[in-house]
């Protein structure tokens, strides 16, 4: 079974991602950015998911994360705004998708099963 990791600093957001993917797929989810990197200096997952403002913060750990050996795909789920303009440009290159809050679940399925089976 392919292994997601989830991180977002609430607690329901992790609730609901867990129930809506834990029959597909083995899903971790933390509301601790440090957590996060802390799990994934020691655990392999196909997947991860970043619901978090586009921080300088964040800027830096996904391209850690994509300069990295495994190429773990990483999806990005925020609230947009112009502020986040600039950063937004630079995370394009960096991570594989970008929704919207409010997200639309079914898209964001899709879009994490072709990421998955892609892998096969």
């Amino acid at each position: 079974m392919r292994n997601i990791l989830f991180f977002s600093p609430d607690l329901n957001f992790c609730a609901s991602l867990l129930m809506f993917f834990n029959d597909k797929y083995t899903v971790t989810t933390t509301t601790s950015l440090e957590t996060f990197e802390n799990i994934l200096q020691n655990s392999n997952f196909d997947l991860l998911v970043i619901d978090s403002e586009p921080t300088l913060k964040v800027n830096s750990l996904c391209k850690k994360i994509s300069a990295s050996e495994k190429h773990t795909p990483i999806i990005l789920t925020y609230v947009y705004t112009i502020k986040y303009k600039e950063t937004e440009h630079e995370l394009k290159k960096i991570v594989n998708a970008i929704f919207y809050k409010p997200i639309d679940m079914a898209e964001v399925s899709q879009k994490i099963d072709f990421f998955l089976k892609k892998l096969s």
